[in-house]
């Protein structure tokens, strides 16, 4: 049986973006489901042998692993399905010391009004504006103005700088859309209507962030140690060079959560707005290659892992009158992924090597499902010992994922290290 050690964690230490949302490079997007860059130093002072060591985020989100592995001197490769979140996480780690006068290209695309008559989107999309809508996310001068950006944007050199761009356009989309994030979906402002969002909205901004990322670079136009983003699948797609190889000192990651949520959805509107899907079916190809923690597609069955604990808790759930039928299923196709990726794990860790896995227990129909407990059984089966499994907060949940449980919910961080098959 494993165990959890429970004590109090100082903010800059929890899983929580918001102690970002000052430091350079990490506040030049709000990403709530981030950990802290502490989080990331924290676990280098303890975990890593030195300076220049090598470390792996094969759930790279944002990009905090990166940004604050690299900024400590250590050199980060980092995986990442959701080509929005891996455009940024290659963008804010990127080296700008030949990148100059940003402020002058940002200039010369604000001063673009090249005629844009249309926005296309998918049909069913409710991203802007248009006839037979009852809400919508941007306002129809929004988009026009935003693809009229986009447009100048496209034409400027070097990559590097259009990139940055580009990257704070779609970071200045939420100050000025109707709804705002919080973790699950996009929910509406408080009076979004008289909001009266336009394209003079965006211009401003699109300068304000423009003048963050100067103000950072001027502060850190280089990154001390160096980082390779790979866009792939994490569960069979390790970075290409270093595959079975151990090459690893440690493996710090965030795997999405157990908790029926898609991802997918919550960042749907960059997506769509930087052209990396089209339509629906783009969207949906995009899920398939997801960790299996929601149910807005149909997976394929997956073979029981033979944890009894977690057999049992399937079994506990399955005529329980559930939102979905797909979930039982679901919860046991999280784990298969989760062993896939401590398996590849096991495969490019050095030993002695150490990996941190930040997860959460949820729970449906009252019956906690305890993440962390069966991925420390997951890892010892790989052929790690656990140092500890460290709780940083408990608690009730909310929504259909955590539905009638009325027990607290853990949410921790999971260190093992190799010992080697």
């Amino acid at each position: 049986m494993i165990h959890l050690s429970s004590q109090e964690s100082s903010p800059s230490f929890r899983p929580d973006f918001a102690p970002n949302a000052q430091l350079p490079r990490h506040r030049w997007y709000r990403f709530k489901e981030g950990f802290s860059a502490g989080l990331v130093s924290q676990f280098a002072a303890s975990y890593l042998p030195r300076e220049g060591a090598h470390l792996l985020d094969p759930f790279l989100g944002s990009g905090t692993t990166a940004v604050e592995g690299a900024r400590l001197g250590h050199h980060v490769d980092g995986i990442e399905t959701n080509p929005f979140m891996a455009f940024m996480a290659k963008v804010k780690t990127r080296n700008y010391t030949k990148t100059a006068r940003l402020d002058l290209a940002a200039l010369e695309c604000l001063r673009s009004r090249k005629r844009c008559d249309q926005f296309k989107l998918p049909r069913d999309s409710t991203l802007v504006e248009r006839k037979g809508l009852e809400k919508w996310l941007l306002n129809r001068s929004v988009a026009l103005r935003f693809e009229q950006l986009r447009s100048a944007i496209s034409s400027i050199q070097p990559l590097a700088r259009r990139d940055l761009l580009l990257f704070a356009l779609l970071s200045s989309v939420e100050e000025v859309a109707n709804a705002r994030k919080d973790g699950k979906c996009w929910r509406y402002k408080k009076n979004w209507e008289s909001l009266a969002f336009s394209s003079k909205s965006l211009d401003e901004s699109f300068a304000a962030k423009i003048i963050h990322f100067i103000e950072d670079i001027e502060i850190s136009p280089k990154l001390k140690g160096s980082t390779s983003i790979t866009q792939g699948d994490s569960r069979n797609h390790f970075h290409k060079a270093h595959r079975n190889e151990r090459f690893y000192d440690g493996i710090l990651t965030s795997p999405p959560y157990l908790n029926s949520f898609d991802y997918t959805d919550i960042y749907r509107p960059e997506l769509l707005l930087m052209k990396a899907a089209q339509n629906s079916e783009d969207l949906r190809r995009l899920r398939l290659r997801t960790l299996r923690s929601h149910v807005q597609v149909a997976w394929k069955p997956s073979e029981p892992l033979g944890i009894p604990r977690l057999a049992e808790k399937i079994e506990a759930i399955k005529d329980a009158g559930l939102w979905s039928s797909r979930i039982p299923a679901m919860i046991n196709a999280y784990f298969v992924d989760l062993d896939a990726v401590v398996t590849q794990s096991s495969q490019c860790l050095k030993k002695a090597g150490t990996a941190g896995f930040v997860v959460a227990d949820s729970a449906y129909a009252g019956v906690v499902i305890p993440v962390g407990e069966i991925l420390g059984e997951i890892f010892e089966r790989r052929g790690f010992r656990i140092e500890k499994i460290h709780t940083f907060r408990q608690t009730r949940g909310n929504g259909n994922h955590q539905q009638q449980s009325k027990d607290r919910l853990n949410e921790v961080m999971v260190v093992a290290s190799f010992r080697g098959n």
